[in-house]
């Protein structure tokens, strides 16, 4: 169902909303996403912010325990859920349009009056979640973290959203609280209504319900909020420029039990939403935009070296990663390197070509296109937006797209692939004798 508009406004306590209007549409989407993860926290803290997340549903002031909670929540016919992130963390309801009205009061009772109940129970269910980044020997065996930390090291941006499991088990009432009242603060949250009402229905229905002082809100300064976060300062220790040191590969070898190995390989990318950005997503979907594309074209339906293979390439504020991952047998591993070396230093040697820059123009603008019928992902878009105060339009970023040159896309290649660090991640068995494999892959990429 297409949105017919997305409006913004602003609440008397300064709360954005984003209102979008789906007049046919039979179903709603509440949500509210706040400008803060893993990231704004520090080894002492790691895994508050998911932590705080999980606590969210545990109960409130009028529902005291999760079960009576969530059954207030899903008799609106849908579903309700979270996902905490690097950089932000987000709650959402879904259910009947007929009965968005109660479902917006029912949303704040959830948000504003949470009572932490059962606290010990909600430990246990994390870090029984936790296990499964780990094998029998207690070792990491999750890629993404491996190679955010590995890329990062001490940087906020290395340690991993669920957390470690010494500081989970002792983060308590006072840590979720502290946490809550920094950054759960109208300057920090936005919260968005999709449904067929009308903006001029809806937003006295969320200013009644939001528009207040929140009590549990911190009388920390928002500059003191804002300019918490660690930053990138040094950003010369990732890519390469005129005179700059030798590069420094991370390598993550990790034996595991098992019959496949785990691979990820991970360079440092542009932050935000620029043109710089915009050129690494292009490049991401030369690699990786259906089977079409080059790795899976390749290495998958080609040699039938992997059952799977993928890029990505994601953006946070002033930095981002851009990956490769495969799964591969034993039996594999040799080759896929090999056919891996190929393919990233063919992206780097060679520009694309015409017809491969308007097949992948041509699906990218067509993602574009349909963003409005894509409603959690537009209003997560503007969401971003607003947090990072930028001001780049989905038309500005079509026409960005339309103007890419096979040039452009050859040098962000060749910046992304030739930075100074990457990463190596390789779980599986005897990856610690595949060192010096691994070692020379990377000294020859790039």
């Amino acid at each position: 169902m297409k949105l017919r508009s997305l409006e913004r406004a602003v609440l008397s306590n300064g709360l954005p909303l984003y209102v979008g209007v789906t007049p046919e549409s039979a179903s709603f989407e509440i949500s509210m996403q706040i400008d803060t993860g893993s990231r704004d926290e520090t080894p002492e803290t790691n895994g508050v912010s998911h932590f705080l997340e999980h606590m969210m549903f545990r109960g409130s002031r009028s529902y005291p325990d999760s079960i009576r909670l969530a059954r207030l929540m899903e008799a609106f016919g849908g579903e309700s859920n979270a996902m905490t992130s690097v950089e932000s963390t987000a709650y959402w309801l879904r259910g009947a349009t007929r009965r968005v009205e109660p479902a917006v009061d029912a949303f704040a009772e959830f948000f504003l009056r949470p009572n932490f109940a059962d606290l010990e129970t909600e430990r246990s269910i994390i870090l029984q979640e936790m296990q499964s980044d780990y094998n029998e020997d207690g070792d990491c065996v999750d890629t993404e973290s491996l190679a955010m930390e590995g890329l990062f090291g001490t940087h906020p941006l290395g340690l991993p959203i669920i957390g470690k499991e010494d500081v989970v088990k002792r983060l308590g009432l006072a840590d979720l609280e502290a946490k809550r009242a920094r950054f759960y603060t109208p300057r920090h949250c936005a919260v968005s209504v999709i449904s067929s009402l009308p903006v001029e229905k809806v937003a006295p229905l969320v200013e009644r319900a939001f528009g207040f002082p929140w009590e549990h809100a911190s009388s920390v300064s928002p500059k003191d909020v804002a300019t918490a976060r660690q930053l990138i300062a040094s950003p010369s220790e990732y890519w390469s420029t005129p005179g700059s040191r030798k590069r420094r590969h991370v390598l993550k070898l990790q034996n595991n039990s098992d019959s496949q190995y785990a691979v990820k390989l991970m360079f440092p990318a542009s932050g935000g939403l620029t043109r710089e950005v915009i050129a690494e997503t292009f490049l991401q979907r030369i690699l990786d935009d259906g089977i079409s594309s080059r790795l899976p074209a390749e290495i998958r339906e080609r040699q039938g070296l992997v059952y799977d293979i993928s890029c990505d390439a994601t953006a946070f504020a002033d930095v981002g990663v851009f990956s490769v991952d495969a799964t591969v047998s034993k039996d594999s591993i040799d080759k896929l390197l090999v056919r891996l070396f190929e393919e990233m230093n063919r992206v780097v040697q060679e520009a694309p070509s015409e017809e491969e820059m308007e097949r992948v123009r041509f699906r990218y603008l067509f993602d574009l296109e349909t963003l409005a019928e894509a409603h959690g992902r537009l209003v997560s878009r503007e969401v971003w937006n607003g947090f990072l105060g930028s001001s780049l339009s989905v038309d500005e970023e079509l026409a960005i797209v339309r103007e890419l040159t096979a040039q452009e896309i050859l040098d962000t290649a060749r910046r992304v692939v030739g930075a100074l660090k990457r990463t190596f991640v390789l779980i599986g068995p005897r990856a610690r004798k595949k060192r010096d494999d691994v070692e020379k892959f990377l000294e020859r990429l790039g």
